[in-house]
């Protein structure tokens, strides 16, 4: 079993899913789609006079974005980034309680990515969440919210504060980069 933390609007655990949607596939083994807040670094704008530490923040979160989208180019994935990046916190409760009872979450959590990073979908609003192929019934949206709390506080404690993390066979690792070494440790 794969337990991957992911939030909807976190590049990298875009550019995770197809990865590891075929990898699971090819070894037969499953996916575990947890939620995790991700904090994703704003784009800012460049300032007539900028200190080192402004220059090198936008710098950084501009290189960001741009291998970023070098990588959804690669994967033929569209990628338009929004600055801030809202919440997706119901999406994520939705994934919740589709992991409480045992549903396949595929279909959800490739149309929720390919919804934020093509439409600009709002992944907040139950209206819209409870659309997508594959999403749950969430009558009570605080009960769903309050799911989400719970499990971003596990999360939490066990250490998981970015995302894609994976978790196999007890080891950590962040990063899709770390897929062939996940590949070995299924394998063996």
């Amino acid at each position: 079993m794969i337990y991957l933390y992911i939030d909807f609007k976190c590049p990298a655990s875009y550019l995770a899913m197809r990865p590891t949607l075929a990898l699971a596939q090819k070894l037969g083994v499953g996916i575990n789609w947890r939620p995790v807040r991700h904090y994703q670094a704003p784009q800012l704008a460049k300032k007539p006079e900028e200190s080192v530490s402004e220059r090198h923040r936008r710098v950084r979160a501009h290189a960001r974005v741009q291998t970023h989208a070098h990588y959804a180019a690669i994967q033929n994935l569209p990628m338009q980034f929004r600055d801030p990046p809202p919440s997706t916190d119901i999406a994520l409760a939705a994934l919740c309680v589709l992991n409480d009872t045992g549903a396949d979450t595929t279909l959800f959590i490739e149309a929720a990515f390919q919804c934020y990073w093509s439409s600009d979908a709002d992944l907040d609003s139950l209206h819209v969440v409870s659309a997508f192929p594959g999403a749950p019934d969430m009558p009570d949206e605080q009960a769903a919210r309050q799911r989400l709390e719970t499990e971003l506080a596990s999360a939490d404690a066990a250490g998981i504060f970015a995302a894609p993390t994976y978790i196999v066979h007890d080891q950590m690792f962040l990063g899709r980069e770390h897929l062939p070494w996940i590949t070995d440790l299924l394998t063996a």
